[in-house]
């Protein structure tokens, strides 16, 4: 097995999706980034990206139906029947567990609504103590 394979097998179906889409867009020269513009607030005024309402109400609705259990597991608003494991996320987060006698506190930085929590939740069920933090845009803060 090559290492290109072994990191393709090993890295989550939605980071390769997105590597895949950005670098096709970079060579079809479809993502550029420019413009004359005074200020940074400026240049944010005239973009759009992951603030988007319609993307935290997308989220909102998919985590919503994971909560109520009417699906197993959401990841970027996409809805599974079965949960998708990264494993090797998970086996560092029981490795830390038990270096810390069964304690885990995640800083989980742009975790959403807790989609990775809830990913591995079942996992983490039977840790004496669990806290799951994370930052966040306002808007998600809020919901």
């Amino acid at each position: 097995m090559t290492i290109s394979e072994l990191v393709e097998q090993l890295t989550p179906p939605v980071i390769l999706k997105s590597y895949r889409k950005i670098f096709a867009r970079i060579l079809l020269q479809e993502n550029r980034l420019s413009g004359n513009y005074r200020s940074w607030n400026e240049a944010v005024a005239a973009s759009t990206g992951y603030d988007l309402e319609l993307i935290l109400e997308k989220t909102k609705a998919a985590l919503l139906k994971v909560k109520n259990g009417e699906v197993i597991y959401e990841r970027d608003s996409v809805l599974f029947n079965e949960v998708q494991y990264a494993w090797p996320l998970l086996a560092g987060l029981m490795w830390v567990a038990a270096q810390s006698r069964g304690r885990l506190n995640v800083l989980d930085f742009g975790g959403s609504l807790g989609s990775t929590y809830f990913q591995n939740r079942a996992f983490l069920r039977d840790l004496p103590e669990v806290r799951w933090n994370i930052i966040e845009q306002p808007a998600h803060v809020n919901v």
